[in-house]
């Protein structure tokens, strides 16, 4: 039994990627789609609130961007941490605490606006 368990413990590490072995190269590959990922959503959600705001026929996408607007500030405040608490491995580190609180900045100020 042990030998199976054993055999078992060697098959998943050597099919986990290698970045999840390393947590610091794991959560700067985190920190870099939560860049691009916060982007796009922050786009999305202010061209969604411009066509909710114009039409009343889609005031029932006004919760769900509520709800999105609200995650994506969670998640951008999160990562904003994470790249605080691991500034030494990260290269451009004034682009990226620039670019997580002006998506902040952003997404707060759609929120208050959609709150209106």
């Amino acid at each position: 039994m042990k030998l199976i368990v054993k055999r078992f413990f060697s098959f998943l590490l050597k099919i986990t990627p290698p970045i999840l072995k390393n947590p610091d190269i794991h959560i700067l590959s985190q920190i870099q789609k939560a860049q691009s990922i916060g982007s796009v959503v922050t786009v999305i959600s202010f061209i969604l609130n411009v066509f909710v705001s114009r039409m009343k026929s889609l005031e029932f996408l006004l919760i769900p961007l509520i709800i999105l607007v609200s995650l994506t500030i969670i998640g951008s405040a999160f990562y904003l941490f994470q790249t605080i608490k691991h500034k030494e491995e990260i290269e451009n580190l004034r682009k990226n605490i620039t670019a997580f609180v002006i998506r902040i900045v952003i997404n707060v100020v759609l929120l208050v606006l959609m709150l209106l």
